[in-house]
């Protein structure tokens, strides 16, 4: 399973266990580091941060998700010609160097993992096959 950036925040903060099938996008690695420092997290926070890191697969960006990232960002924009999107166009989360939403769904449908949100950036998504579990 893939857990969103703001699931991870949440865990970390409060100090919960997280499920040992855990699977982390590299996008959110760099989505929590940079919170991390923009937050002035302390020691134990930082600490755990790390933890989950070294403990958890980290899903690196290759050919196929980022193939996959494009197909999911024309079909958000309703721009996928063999999958109409069925609303109006939608703008996913946007913050790092690609919207990193698009790249966290890309990487949760190339590993076939079930993406886990509080977000409704993915809302439209299991249309073109993405596992969503909102939380």
């Amino acid at each position: 399973m893939i857990f969103d950036t703001n699931l991870l925040i949440n865990a970390i903060r409060k100090d919960l266990t997280i499920s040992n099938r855990l699977v982390i996008p590299i996008i959110v690695i760099g989505k929590l580091e940079a919170f991390s420092l923009k937050s002035d997290w302390g020691v134990q926070k930082v600490y755990s941060m790390k933890h989950l890191f070294n403990d958890y697969p980290i899903a690196d960006i290759m050919l196929p998700i980022k193939q996959l990232y494009a197909r999911i960002a024309a079909f958000s924009q309703g721009k996928l010609q063999e999958t109409p999107l069925k609303s109006s166009a939608r703008n996913m989360g946007k913050n790092d160097i690609w919207r990193s939403a698009v790249a966290v769904a890309a990487t949760a449908l190339y590993l076939d993992m079930e993406l886990h949100t509080t977000d409704n950036d993915f809302d439209h998504l299991p249309t073109i096959g993405l596992r969503l579990v909102k939380h």
